[in-house]
């Protein structure tokens, strides 16, 4: 045998089959070493009367597919021509800069070469779990690419993934569709079956209106994020190797204490800093590239959407600063041919009281500027119910107003809600869990909410004014 450590030593696994021609061995790549590495084989007869031997040797190198702590797409910008890959590493890995650090792969739509880019990173927050975001700009709209990660420390690759950029319009020759919704994950189970539903249906993205994991910012409710992320990379890839983007908004059990005054925190003390913010949210702000500071954001898609992510009190009020900043977006947004709202406490509850702190606040603040905007949907959380409002116009049933849908029960347990014949505001409301795939053709909005095992609870169409 030759000189050195000997790393890795297996024996056939067939030897007493006479007519053996081929057989395997796999080795790991840790039993490598850099330099000059040793494949010795012996092979010996059964026995002296045994039939003479001839071998052929062939190695091959593959890399392993090591699947990252977490994987998933988002936007920043103009989801037409962008995409923003994040994944989660380990501990005390090398930055991404070095030579050794991780890095993503990606292949353009009409390109067979493989390109790197060097993400940027986080701490997430109390472990120091690098969070890594790398965002694709100068894409083609609607083409389809490919993706990968580079694990740091030359640990190997992940499986190969495609993700599809946006379409410049949504019309009926290529509608969009998307999947909404929002209290997602109670139990992981539950998360997945509603996740997969919402896959089958081959939607652009995925829109959650908060209360994600249900850690509520704890240190020892880790553990959710884990099965949320782990559900995540589980469910949210097509059957064709497509990754579904999801683009997040924050809730309540977001954040330390459920809103930003809890926990012993005056509404009085709220601080409009970004410290602030993460001290009270600290999961939220440091693994996810969008909203982002503060909490709240927009994302334009052409001109035929925009869809507004808000924050209900949880870690920025809505009223004063965040109020200002949505009269001036739906403003800079006149002609677009759908605006749509996503937040988590409704303004019209199916399960709490009407009269409660923050929905009546969104109805005081916000409601009035989506009405003049144009507004025809928000989609509203929190509840863990289904539910759609008849259109609602100054308070009162209207043909011309806003219909109010949602109520969050992605992957949660439901409550009961109001009696519809008794809530002047309520069309429909059931106890199911649900998303509602919207479909965007032109003017036309068509929504379906469909339950966990993919029955239809409720349609409804509204074209644009």
């Amino acid at each position: 045998m030759p000189d050195g450590e000997v790393t890795f030593r297996t024996r056939a696994t067939t030897w007493t089959n006479p007519s053996l021609e081929g057989d395997a061995i796999v080795a790991p790549s840790d039993a490598l070493r850099r330099g000059r590495n040793v494949l010795a084989v012996s092979v010996h007869n059964q026995s002296e009367r045994s039939s003479d031997i001839c071998l052929g040797v062939r190695l091959r190198v593959t890399e392993a597919e090591v699947r990252p702590n977490a994987l998933y797409l988002t936007w920043q910008r103009d989801p037409t021509t962008t995409m923003t890959v994040q994944w989660h590493g380990d501990e005390g890995e090398p930055e991404p800069e070095s030579e050794r650090g991780t890095r993503l792969e990606y292949r353009v739509s009409d390109s067979e070469r493989w390109r790197s880019a060097a993400p940027t990173v986080r701490a997430m927050a109390y472990t120091g779990r690098p969070v890594y975001a790398a965002e694709l700009t100068g894409l083609e709209p609607g083409s389809t690419n490919a993706f990968r990660i580079r694990h740091a420390e030359g640990r190997g690759r992940s499986a190969s993934y495609t993700f599809r950029t946006m379409p410049k319009r949504a019309e009926a020759s290529r509608p969009v569709r998307i999947a909404i919704g929002g209290d997602v994950r109670h139990r992981q189970e539950w998360m997945e079956r509603t996740n997969r539903e919402a896959v089958r249906f081959d939607p652009d993205f995925i829109v959650w209106g908060g209360d994600l994991a249900y850690a509520d910012g704890r240190e020892d409710r880790l553990d959710r994020w884990d099965e949320f992320f782990d559900a995540c990379l589980n469910t949210l890839v097509t059957e064709d190797g497509r990754m579904v983007p999801i683009v997040v908004g924050i809730g309540n059990h977001e954040v330390l204490g459920g809103y930003y005054w809890g926990q012993g925190r005056g509404r009085e003390n709220y601080e409009n800093t970004d410290a602030f913010r993460e001290r009270v949210a600290p999961y939220f702000y440091t693994m996810f590239a969008f909203p982002g500071h503060p909490g709240y954001g927009v994302l334009d898609f052409g001109r035929y959407l925009s869809i507004l992510m808000l924050d209900t009190d949880h870690s920025g009020p809505v009223e004063g600063v965040q109020t200002e900043w949505l009269r001036e977006r739906l403003a800079e947004r006149e002609g677009f041919t759908h605006i749509l709202p996503v937040y988590h406490v409704p303004a019209y509850p199916s399960v709490r009281s009407l009269q409660g702190g923050v929905s009546t606040r969104v109805r005081e603040h916000w409601v009035p500027l989506f009405e003049a905007a144009g507004v025809r949907v928000a989609f509203e959380q929190h509840d863990h119910t289904y539910k759609r409002t008849v259109p609602i116009r100054e308070g009162k049933p209207d043909a011309r107003g806003i219909t109010y849908v949602g109520d969050g029960s992605w992957g949660v347990g439901v409550r009961e809600t109001h009696n519809v014949a008794e809530t002047w505001y309520l069309e429909r409301a059931e106890s199911q869990r649900h998303f509602i795939l919207l479909t965007i053709a032109g003017e036309r909005l068509d929504l379906k909410a469909i339950n966990e095992h993919g029955g239809l609870i409720d349609h409804v169409v509204i074209d644009a004014d």
